[in-house]
């Protein structure tokens, strides 16, 4: 059982007692959605233009050596997971279209340049071996998601699509999306715990990074700002970079969940014990406002 599938188990039975106190808001990102295309003939063919008020995904699969992936499944798939898609593979490029929203998966028979997947392996606390495990790949499916609301239900479709690319497909080995980077195993296992039980699999969508100083510890995330919230940072802290690592997803499983607003100045109970305080300010670790995670 992984790192994530047993923090969910034990953050989802601890989650009834969790509350949130203060000025937040909470939205369903669920209501922007645009409804379904037409789908005539051929319209799927068409990559729509960016819509204000929306957000673009990209997400890279590593690929083990330079053999074309199948693309045709990726369709088929994607509905047995209940998805009512429309598309189809047009000059090597898959396109799928939902709920206003378009996918579409390129095969880049090169990998990305500069090493960066590579150097960016290193802080992936959750993948000690990654920078072994990635070493010598040979190319890359790069995955967009366009016109994308900042919200969940543009994170579900895009794992969902990538699950799809990735089922079956035994020459892929991540996921990358800087800094972030996710083994094939682990991101169908947090994919299926979307498909499954509706759980929110945070992990792969918003990085966790943790630093050290001579007398205490630190985290920072990378990509709540997709959900257009605001990074998180915790300072100071005296635990072990595993619970670090708990209570930092506790945070952000909790504001993506809900689409929560901080303010500055709320509470949040997790379980009977532990009480945080979120507070905003300059960022360290980051560049602009953060919110600050403290322990009460």
């Amino acid at each position: 059982m992984s790192f994530f599938t047993k923090w969910f188990k034990k953050f989802t039975e601890e989650d009834e007692e969790t509350t949130v106190s203060g000025t937040s808001t909470s939205q369903d990102a669920g209501e922007r959605i645009a409804s379904p295309s037409s789908g005539r003939d051929q319209e799927w063919r068409v990559i729509p233009e960016h819509r204000a008020d929306t957000v673009t995904l990209t997400r890279y699969i590593l690929l083990k050596n330079a053999q074309e992936p199948q693309l045709d499944s990726v369709l088929p798939k994607l509905r047995l997971q209940g998805v009512d898609a429309e598309g189809g593979v047009a000059n090597g490029q898959v396109i799928v279209h939902y709920r206003g929203m378009t996918a579409t998966a390129e095969y880049v028979p090169s990998p990305l340049p500069n090493q960066e997947a590579e150097e960016n392996s290193r802080y992936n606390r959750l993948w000690p071996t990654a920078e072994q495990e990635i070493s010598g790949y040979a190319a890359q499916m790069v995955v967009t998601l366009r016109n994308a609301p900042n919200g969940l239900s543009g994170h579900r479709f895009l794992t969902q699509t990538i699950a799809a690319l990735l089922d079956g497909e035994l020459n892929t080995l991540a996921v990358y999306s800087a800094p972030l980077l996710i083994s094939r195993a682990d991101y169908l296992a947090s994919a299926e715990l979307l498909q499954e039980q509706q759980e929110v699999p945070v992990n792969l969508w918003v990085f966790v990074g943790l630093y050290r100083s001579a007398s205490s510890g630190a985290a920072y995330t990378h990509g709540m700002v997709d959900f257009g919230l605001d990074e998180l940072e915790l300072l100071n802290s005296q635990r072990s970079d595993q619970e670090v690592l708990e209570v930092m997803f506790a945070v952000v499983h909790r504001m993506v969940s809900r689409n929560m607003k901080v303010a500055g100045g709320e509470t949040m109970q997790l379980g009977a014990e532990r009480e945080l305080k979120l507070l905003k300010s300059a960022g360290v670790a980051l560049e602009g406002v953060t919110v600050k995670v403290e322990e009460g």
